[in-house]
């Protein structure tokens, strides 16, 4: 069977029904899911880019459909996040949370809410009155967005379960005043309904004490080890290249198996990277030998354009900043540049310390070892 590179997709989370999700070492949808059932109203969700924080809220709505109303909403899909307001993301969350309540919970919110969305522009279609005489009351021209997404949370209450609202994107919020802002907004909705939201960078990597609230719980989640003698890291990864490619480990060549085991290795334990450079061997291949698989040459020239992806983002004072925080916890890091290597991948967090991705390794003489050594 020939291997459909296109079809890895690294940069795509994966939707709550797939049959494609593989879980982590770390269970994160299943670890979030789990604190929410045990009546923690808030989970804070943090890890590195590409790590899959998406796919596993995806994952956590899911476990959570049986025994609440869950809403998975991905922000980022609807407003550019650099530029955006409290009352647009307070709109947007609202008119998902209505859409998916009509369209897969087949619950009928009132005309007055329905009618009030839809002239903010967050309802597709225009509601039609659902009173025996057709007429009901217009809304208040001047309802606020968090009222909206208030009312709409207590009417899908009132019509089915507990509500879960599963914010995805927030990640990408620039550090600003608008992330305080909108996360006292979000506290301002009560106990009443549980809210499972990625932090924004300027949070996640802040400091504790800007952190955490009373009752709230960080899920921290951590690329898996690699590189050791413990195959669970290796073994996730290639199960999710299997299952997005339709295949199964039979499928592949026994000589190019070492392949995507390097590719593991090299990837740091970051599925996204991991998918991206597998892609890009697949791709090398096809365009040198009209080959389906890769060879090693192929990968490494994959590799070296993943390097030179990290070369670009390093700037004037990284290398002795990393050199001097490697294995520690990073504390000393200016916040800046802290956000800016984590966000980026530079530096991945494990049991939390600090640590260089491999890829980088090439560009800090003082801690590269040939792969072979």
């Amino acid at each position: 069977m020939v291997p459909d590179w296109k079809a890895l997709l690294p940069h795509r989370p994966l939707d709550p029904d797939t049959d494609q999700y593989v879980p982590p070492p770390t269970n994160g949808g299943e670890r979030i899911a789990q604190w929410i059932l045990a009546d923690r109203t808030t989970v804070l969700v943090a890890g590195p880019v590409g790590i899959g924080k998406s796919t596993e809220l995806a994952r956590a709505a899911k476990l959570l459909q049986a025994e609440r109303s869950a809403f998975l909403v991905r922000l980022d899909r609807f407003e550019n996040m650099k530029r955006v307001t409290v009352d647009q993301l307070l709109l947007r969350i609202a008119g998902v949370v209505a859409t998916i309540a009509a369209e897969e919970l087949e619950l009928t919110l009132s005309f007055v809410l329905r009618t009030a969305l839809f002239r903010k522009g967050v309802l597709a279609e225009k509601p039609r009155s659902t009173s025996v005489l057709g007429i009901e009351p217009l809304p208040p021209v001047e309802a606020s967005p968090a009222s909206m997404l208030g009312v709409t949370i207590a009417e899908i209450a009132n019509k089915s379960r507990r509500v879960s609202l599963i914010l995805d994107g927030l990640e990408k919020l620039p550090d600003s005043p608008i992330v305080s802002e909108l996360f006292d907004a979000l506290g301002a909705l009560g106990d009443d309904v549980d809210i499972i939201t990625v932090l924004p960078w300027s949070l996640a990597f802040g400091g504790a004490d800007t952190l955490l609230r009373p009752g709230e719980r960080l899920v921290a989640l951590s690329a898996p080890e690699v590189d050791g003698r413990d195959p669970r890291g290796r073994d996730f990864l290639q199960e999710i290249l299997m299952r997005r490619l339709g295949l199964t480990s039979e499928d592949i060549p026994a000589d190019r198996r070492p392949v995507f085991e390097r590719a593991a290795i090299a990837s740091g334990g970051i599925p996204r990277t991991f998918l991206q450079l597998v892609a890009d061997a697949g791709t090398y291949a096809h365009m040198r030998r009209n080959d389906p698989w890769p060879q090693i040459d192929d990968l490494d020239d994959a590799i070296k354009d993943q390097v030179d992806s990290f070369r670009r983002i390093l700037r004037k004072g990284d290398t002795n900043a990393i050199l001097a925080i490697e294995g520690e916890d990073g504390r000393e890091l200016d916040l800046e540049r802290k956000i800016r290597l984590l966000t980026h991948g530079v530096l991945l967090e494990r049991n939390a310390k600090l640590t260089v991705h491999p890829l980088v390794k090439p560009l800090l003489p003082a801690l590269w070892t040939k792969p072979d050594a």
